[in-house]
């Protein structure tokens, strides 16, 4: 049986780009140009929701975002403080490099589902489902 996945084209980008890497510079340079990418994602699902919602739950997403990003910033600097210059492997740059992508993107994924799932019917996103690999981070809930 083959098991039919949906790749988002970023993550096609991000693997080819690192396939194409001559180096580990090139390789994170890759991983970091998707984490730009994921971060456009989360503002353009944050800016539709911003725009639809009203009253409280416009307050709470607005709430909920600037924590967000105090969370995101300070997970970046513990991210930033686990570099030894003395012995960093390319493990070590590499996980640093995937953590920093993995992070925008889980927040991406959270509020395309709240806009899928909120305005299931907008016809001018034409958004299609994935629910199969969303998982919600718990550190993020209220």
């Amino acid at each position: 049986m083959a098991e039919e996945t949906n790749i988002h084209p970023i993550d096609t980008q991000e693997s080819a780009c690192k396939a194409e890497a001559k180096n580990l510079d090139e390789w994170t340079m890759c991983s970091l140009k998707a984490a730009r990418a994921w971060n456009r994602e989360v503002d353009k699902y944050y800016s539709l929701l911003y725009k639809k919602l009203q009253g409280e739950a416009k307050t709470n997403l607005f709430e909920d975002q600037k924590y967000w990003n105090m969370y995101k910033n300070n997970e970046y600097k513990v991210i930033d403080a686990l570099k030894d210059k003395n012995f960093d492997t390319k493990e070590r740059v590499i996980f640093r490099a995937n953590q920093k992508r993995e992070i925008i993107k889980l927040r991406a994924a959270a509020l395309r589902m709240y806009y899928a799932q909120t305005f299931p019917d907008d016809e001018q996103q034409k958004l299609e489902l994935d629910n199969s690999n969303y998982q919600p981070d718990n550190l993020l809930q209220h």
